[in-house]
């Protein structure tokens, strides 16, 4: 029996190191997102009149302070949603608790790394680790990527003519605009492509991958099988998308409806803040238009979480139409102390202080998988 323990014991012990090692790297990246911030915010600083951006900040109603914080956790509910009518449709009935622990860990991890890459590979490991099909969990997390990009590709399409007038409007920050627009199209492009022929897109990053673009990319990404791993993710992509819009139009159509409620929540947070400070209410499609440009274009930037990036484009493009950026800025910090830092502190919270529970999801007797409830010897299986 004792050597049974001696047998038992190390892996707990290099489990209890792994979870240390996790724990200090999620501590040195939260500083590492603040310190860039804090950098750069003050690097915007030097361009507006900082004087009037604090003064404003200092009379700012509670009520405008924490709307951003809980127009984000509306969106968690509303994306936990989301996953509980698409895996339905694969005979998953997820839970709201672990639906929405996925969003909010998601959404931190999305916050920690460059270019927010971090989100979608935890929710994945996440819902494996709960017990479901791996491929299942990749399929619907990709499938994310496709209709995000769908609704805000059609956004622009609708208010393009209003796009056009914004971009002259926008003094400087109309090469932002123009930029997210171009990214929106070859994305969604790129996306469609992975969707009805994964294998053309495929040789066209083989060949790519050869070329002097195919280095730069290489030496800019750091990974010199970018290519490899492209064509991994299409024909992930290309299998998910398959597997989700074929036969299940009405959850689809749901899903993407309930996006689209997201991307209106997500503005509001800062429309709310900004009509406060700048005096002028801007018109709804135009603020629309801005707000998924200028994100679009802050999520390429490889600062973690877009850190910073966000900051000073928003500021760029709403300080010339509105013709305050100073105010704007004070709109913008505010959006993002509640939309952002704020978040970042309550994610850490959640991950800190909630364990991962493991294979909790198990098959009924119609081959439907259900959250089990957990014993009392299984509740120390957790990661």
């Amino acid at each position: 029996m004792s050597n049974e323990k001696d047998q038992v014991s190390p892996p707990k012990e290099d489990s209890s190191r792994s979870d240390k090692k996790t724990s200090r790297s999620m501590v040195k990246n939260i500083i590492t997102v603040l310190l860039i911030s804090l950098l750069i915010n003050i690097v915007i600083g030097l361009f507006v009149d900082i004087g009037k951006t604090l003064q404003a900040i200092k009379e700012v109603s509670f009520v405008r302070l924490v709307t951003p914080f809980l127009c984000i956790m509306l969106v968690y509910v509303i994306d936990t949603f989301r996953y509980i009518i698409v895996f339905r449709r694969l005979n998953v009935h997820l839970s709201f608790k672990d639906g929405f622990y996925n969003n909010i860990i998601g959404t931190l991890f999305s916050n920690l790394t460059p270019s927010a890459t971090g989100g979608q590979p935890f929710q994945i490991y996440h819902y494996t680790k709960l017990g479901l099909e791996s491929t299942t969990s990749s399929n619907v997390v990709f499938s994310r990527i496709m209709e995000s990009n769908l609704v805000q590709l059609a956004i622009i399409l609708i208010f393009f003519r209003r796009g056009i007038n914004l971009i002259a409007m926008a003094g400087k920050g109309s090469y932002l605009l123009i930029v997210g627009m171009i990214v929106t199209v070859v994305i969604t492009v790129v996306l469609i492509l992975a969707f009805t022929n994964a294998h053309l897109l495929n040789a066209l990053a083989l060949k790519l991958d050869k070329s002097r673009l195919g280095k730069w990319i290489a030496k800019v990404s750091k990974d010199d099988k970018w290519a490899e791993k492209f064509c991994v993710w299409t024909d992930d992509l290309s299998k998910g998308f398959k597997l989700l819009w074929v036969g299940n139009t009405a959850a689809i159509v749901a899903d993407l409806a309930l996006y689209l409620v997201d991307q209106l929540i997500y503005a509001f947070a800062l429309y709310v803040p900004l009509t406060a400070f700048v005096g002028i209410a801007i018109p709804v499609p135009e603020f629309l238009l801005t707000f998924i440009l200028c994100s679009l274009v802050s999520a390429f930037i490889p600062t973690p979480g877009a850190a910073g990036s966000i900051e000073a484009s928003f500021v760029l493009v709403l300080g010339a139409i509105t013709g305050k950026p100073a105010e704007a800025m004070s709109a913008i910090l505010i959006w993002r102390l509640g939309a952002f830092y704020l978040h970042l502190l309550f994610g850490s919270i959640v991950y800190f202080t909630v364990p991962i529970k493991a294979k909790i999801y198990k098959p009924d007797k119609n081959g439907v998988l259900r959250r089990q409830k957990i014993s009392a010897s299984d509740k120390g299986e957790t990661t």
